[in-house]
């Protein structure tokens, strides 16, 4: 029976997942169907049928308890969020009690019996960010959840309550372990077939009154107002300045009624609804603050409070009419007369304005709202675009917008863009991250006849106190220049002992030429990690103890004549670089122990390897050795064995490939 009773519960839980937003609208409280999702929505906790399982389900307490008898819903016009208010003009005395204890608690400015949510593929994303103009500390207590059927109804629930509990079985005899889930939930109706669409929902939190007047315009008359704290239902936003509105008010309802369910009902409430417009600058919670910056069209002002700046009033000067912005939230960082300002962000010929949004913190990644004026609506436009870039920088004589940016100390960059066919564009593009010891990998792009030119160099400071730069790799020539500590190269090139680099002095002078390696090293101390007899092997390792080069000297003279700085990612164990014949050619090469590889927890270790060529008498990566794990060298054979763990079909599988050297080559064998 238990098997039966789960499964009803998944093919239930499964149909009803589909229509889980509630249409925009008003719902009414519906105390008779307190179960009514109960098993579509349930199953999912009941994923076990080895333990007993109870469920019990109780009226959401806190709608019952604050007389809550109706919720307002609204769906914004892109269908990416939904407000849920709940009307707090209760009608019953133990409401009313309820509500002035509750209220003495809440903070001004705070709110309750309301919330906002984001929807996303037809769902409601249950946890709530705590953001925008209806959250508050004094919402319903509990994580708020929600459902919807094919009927129009819909309910709000809390995560349950779970209890651990043992009882006896009647057949066996013998105890088992189970859990209780307790419920808490409410469910609600809509009213009439064809509700309005609301597009949004807000709440009166500052104005004793806020007018509603018959129309739109200035010739428009006061009809009603919203009090304070009450629910403001918006059906239409179609203007710059106004909002059309439904004030909905709960009433007392004396009459009597029957109804095939429930018989004759009495003492129920029902809705007064006065629909009209409002100013959407009365809904602005400071007073306006004038701009010194305007335009020759227009003058600014917002409103703001000591931390934030929550709204923005543009007038034009001649007609008067107004555009308003709300739900601004931007930082309030400057001084409060010099929020706005004005520039031809676009290169349009028109002025736009924009203000500070939010700073980076601790960082530099600051960004700006940016407002582009829109000619042929005569109004200005929020861009999405300019305003996602942080750091940015607008040079309007030249036509280019730079934008800068930083991911921590170890990495930053920036982009270069441009308007064409006022469509923003990036031209350009730089980012610089960290490698090991003194190196950074530099990054850069342009484009150049619609096509991306893309650049990938390496870049370090001079260390050493003044360094030669060179026109060729040789210092037996006199240097072109000397550069000094502190100074830093790009760098283009390299061979065994030199850098080509690209250097700009502090005058902004650009010099071009070879440099030594060494100068680019700390003065730290080498570690003789291993030799042969013909080589010393020296790895050098920064102040952290990451090894970012090797110097090969040669034994007999003592001469340096190689610094190998391509290492990828080498451990930083005492144990990292080994010599061995690898490619069974009689010359000694040397290998660096890696762990840079996602499968070296599988057991698949890594080595690079340098593999020595004598016509050049030097050290090169052999990438086609260094791709392969848990390699094993055959020097009598001249074979290596490559063995690698996979995971195949969730167990770990060892596969072993054999190779052998022919001509030079690498050539597998066996598998």
């Amino acid at each position: 029976m238990r098997y039966l009773i789960f499964f009803l519960f998944i093919s239930i839980s499964s149909a009803g997942l589909h229509a889980q937003v509630p249409h925009p609208g008003i719902y009414q409280f519906n105390n008779q169907l307190n179960n009514y999702f109960g098993a579509g929505h349930y199953a999912r906790f009941f994923n076990s049928i080895d333990d007993f399982l109870s469920m019990k389900i109780i009226p959401y307490q806190e709608v019952s308890d604050y007389g809550l008898t109706y919720a307002i819903v609204s769906a914004n016009q892109r269908h990416t969020q939904i407000k849920i208010a709940f009307l707090r003009d209760t009608v019953s005395t133990k409401g009313k009690k309820q509500l002035r204890i509750i209220s003495k608690n809440v903070r001004p400015g705070d709110f309750y019996f309301s919330q906002e949510f984001s929807i996303q593929k037809d769902s409601v994303i249950t946890r709530s960010s705590n953001g925008g103009s209806l959250a508050g500390t004094g919402n319903l207590p509990g994580e708020w959840s929600f459902s919807k059927n094919r009927s129009d109804y819909f309910g709000i629930y809390k995560n349950p309550l779970v209890k651990n509990q043992s009882i006896k079985d009647t057949a066996s005899g013998k105890y088992q372990n189970g859990k209780s889930y307790q419920f808490e939930q409410a469910f609600f109706e809509g009213r009439g077939k064809s509700p309005k669409p609301y597009i949004d929902l807000r709440t009166n939190l500052n104005h004793d009154k806020i007018l509603i007047y018959d129309k739109p315009g200035s010739h428009s008359l006061s009809k009603d107002y919203f009090r304070k704290g009450e629910t403001i239902a918006i059906t239409a936003d179609d203007s710059t300045q106004w909002f059309e509105v439904d004030r909905i008010e709960v009433r007392k309802d004396t009459g009597k009624y029957y109804s095939m369910n429930y018989g004759i009902e009495e003492g129920t409430t029902l809705l007064q609804t006065t629909s009209g417009w409002i100013k959407k600058e009365d809904l602005a919670s400071a007073p306006w603050i004038r701009q010194q910056q305007q335009t020759n069209k227009f003058r600014f002002e917002i409103s703001a409070d000591k931390e934030f700046v929550n709204a923005v009033k543009i007038i034009n000067k001649k007609t008067g009419s107004k555009q308003v912005l709300l739900d601004i939230w931007a930082e309030l960082k400057s001084i409060p007369t010099q929020v706005i300002q004005i520039a031809d962000y676009n290169f349009d010929g028109y002025p736009d304005f924009m203000f500070l949004m939010q700073s980076g913190g601790a960082g530099p990644n600051y960004t700006n709202n940016f407002y582009l004026y829109n000619p042929q609506k005569e109004n200005f436009e929020y861009n999405d675009d300019l305003s996602q870039l942080s750091q940015v920088e607008i040079n309007v004589k030249n036509r280019t917008i730079n934008s800068s940016w930083r991911d921590g100390a170890a990495h930053h960059g920036g982009e270069k863009y441009t308007f064409i066919n006022q469509h923003l564009t990036k031209t350009a593009y730089w980012d610089q991250y960290a490698l090991m010891g003194p190196f950074v990998q530099e990054n850069s792009g342009e484009l150049i006849d619609g096509k991306w030119i893309d650049h990938h160099y390496k870049g370090a400071e001079v260390l050493a106190d003044t360094a030669a730069v060179y026109q060729h790799p040789q210092e037996n020539k006199i240097p072109l220049f000397r550069v000094k500590k502190g100074d830093y190269a790009v760098i283009k090139a390299e061979n065994a002992l030199f850098f080509e680099v690209e250097i700009t002095t502090i005058p902004n002078h650009l010099i071009k030429g070879w440099i030594a390696k060494e100068n680019f090293f700390p003065k730290t101390g080498l570690m003789y990690t291993e030799n042969t007899s013909l080589y010393n092997f020296e790895l050098i390792k920064d102040q952290q103890a990451i090894p970012f080069a090797v110097k090969i000297t040669n034994r007999a003279d003592g001469k340096t004549f190689q610094y190998v700085t391509e290492l990828d990612d080498a451990d930083s164990t005492n144990t990292t670089l080994y010599t061995d014949d690898y490619n069974f050619d009689g010359y000694p090469d040397f290998s660096l122990k890696t762990s840079s590889k996602d499968d070296v927890e599988l057991g698949n270790l890594y080595k690079n390897y340098y593999l020595y060529d004598p016509i050049t008498g030097l050290f090169t990566l052999d990438t086609l050795l260094s791709k392969l794990p848990n390699l094993e060298f055959n020097q009598k054979r001249k074979t290596y064995s490559s063995t690698e763990f996979v995971i195949k079909d969730n167990t770990i599988i060892k596969k072993i490939k054999n190779y052998k050297v022919v001509n030079e080559k690498y050539i597998m064998i066996k598998e």
